[in-house]
C-alpha cells in the first residue's frame, strides 16, 4: 500500500506574499517564481489566506435580485468583456488581503496523499498550502499530484 505524504510531494519553500501588498505585485510574483499561487502571511509569517492565479480571471456571480449574473475580475464588476482591460487597470492596487481567500483549506505534512487528493476535489482547489505550527512550509499543487504518474518505479 502507498503512503505517501503531503511533505513528500509538496513545493517547498512555499512563496509568500503580505496581505498589505497589491494584487499587482502578487501576479509579478507568480510570474517570476513560476507558481500558480501564493501563501498569504502576516508580519510573523502565519498564514491567513490564500492568493492563487484563478482569482485573476474573470468569474461569474450571480445576483439573484436582478435574476442574471454578472462578470467580475477581483471583486469588480466586469460588465461588458470588453472591458477588461479597464477593470485590470482599476484592480492592479487591490489589496492582497482582500482578494485571498480566506479560510482556504489546508494540510498538514503528515496528511496522506489519498486525504490531500480528496480535499482538493472536495473544495475545488488546485493548490493546497501545507501548514506547520500555523506557518506555511509547502505547497501541493495538481501539477504535484500529476507527477505521481510521471514517477518510475
Amino acid at each position: 500500500m502507498l503512503t505517501k505524504l503531503a511533505k513528500e510531494i509538496m513545493t517547498a519553500p512555499v512563496v509568500t506574499i503580505t496581505a498589505d501588498k497589491s494584487v499587482a505585485e502578487g501576479a509579478k510574483i507568480m510570474l517570476e517564481r513560476n507558481v500558480g499561487s501564493l501563501a498569504v502571511v502576516d508580519n510573523d509569517g502565519r498564514f491567513l489566506g490564500l492568493l492563487s492565479e484563478s482569482k485573476y480571471l474573470p468569474e461569474e456571480t450571480v445576483l439573484p435580485y436582478l435574476r442574471q449574473s454578472v462578470l467580475r475580475v477581483l471583486g469588480s464588476e466586469l460588465g461588458d468583456p470588453e472591458n477588461i482591460e479597464e477593470v485590470i487597470l482599476k484592480t492592479r492596487n487591490s489589496l492582497v488581503g482582500d482578494a485571498m481567500r480566506k479560510n482556504a483549506p489546508t494540510v498538514e505534512p503528515e496528511t496522506h496523499l489519498a486525504e490531500v487528493a480528496k480535499l482538493m476535489v472536495e473544495t475545488e482547489s488546485h493548490h493546497l498550502p501545507v501548514i506547520e505550527d500555523d506557518k506555511p512550509v509547502g505547497m501541493v499543487s495538481r501539477h504535484d499530484l500529476l507527477t505521481l504518474f510521471a514517477e518510475s518505479d
